[in-house]
């Protein structure tokens, strides 16, 4: 275990690890590491994102697909944030690649400019420029940990977040925060949006990333097929919890696989 609490990597399944490397070291520059074989057999390459690492497991063509879709209701992983210092750049770069985006550059609720797009087997990917400004601010020592993170950072494509949807908020700060070690940084509360919608940002002094947790106040549905090793797209994530916390593979609140380091 190490002193850190936080985020190490976010699994990704893909179909033709070529294609995924190219996409991920080529376009988007994150620096080609180690290849291995996992558990499975699958081929792995693992990519430095800054902070913390991606990992491609190469499923093949016959991958299953993971049931994701854009409902923010589903219960799970939804989405992975890489931060950037020039985000309209960046998007102008991912569309002349021919890189499908849904959500062109905008100034997002928070106080960010965010945009999103779909990797090459379909993995839900943000780029963020900015830091949040939460409207429910929790730890103002956790804010200014992550601006100090980004000393020397040179605005290329960084691991920044794992999103994910949670049936429970308190389910999921008594795993996250209570039993891995997480702190809350702040909240956004939407009060305008009619189905109840918040998010929570958990991160650590000295760890990487955040965790953004998505709640609603209507009810939320389970993904089936969660953790299995056949599946593409964004699969699961590591995380090095505090000193205590139970280790090993595990499915979180709200359908969420991660891998604990003991």
């Amino acid at each position: 275990m190490t002193d850190a609490i936080g985020m190490t990597y976010v699994e990704i399944g893909v179909t033709d690890l070529g294609r995924s490397e190219e996409f991920y070291g080529g376009l988007l520059d994150l620096p080609l590491g180690d290849t291995s074989t996992d558990a499975d057999g699958h081929k792995v390459r693992t990519l430095q994102a800054g902070p913390a690492e991606v990992r491609l497991v190469e499923v093949g063509a016959d991958g299953r697909e993971n049931n994701w879709d854009r409902d923010d209701l589903q219960c799970g992983i939804r989405h992975f944030g890489l931060k950037v210092a020039d985000i309209d750049g960046w998007v102008e770069r991912l569309k002349a690649a021919g890189v499908q985006f849904t959500l062109d550059p905008l100034d997002a609720f928070g106080g960010v400019r965010i945009a999103f797009f779909f990797d090459p087997d379909g993995a839900y990917l943000e780029f963020v420029q900015g830091y949040v400004q939460h409207n429910n601010l929790w730890s103002q020592e956790l804010v200014d940990a992550e601006i100090s993170a980004d000393k020397g950072w040179v605005g290329a494509p960084r691991f920044d977040h794992i999103a994910v949807t949670v049936p429970d908020l308190d389910e999921a700060l008594g795993y996250y925060r209570d039993e891995l070690g997480l702190g809350v940084a702040g909240q956004l509360v939407r009060e305008d949006d009619p189905r109840g919608f918040l998010i929570t940002n958990l991160r650590s002094l000295d760890g990487a990333g955040t965790l953004e947790v998505f709640t609603y106040g209507e009810a939320t549905h389970r993904r089936d097929g969660v953790g299995e090793p056949d599946r593409i797209g964004l699969r699961r994530f590591g995380f090095d919890a505090k000193a205590g916390a139970p280790a090993g593979s595990a499915v979180g609140p709200g359908d969420v696989p991660l891998v604990v380091a003991g």
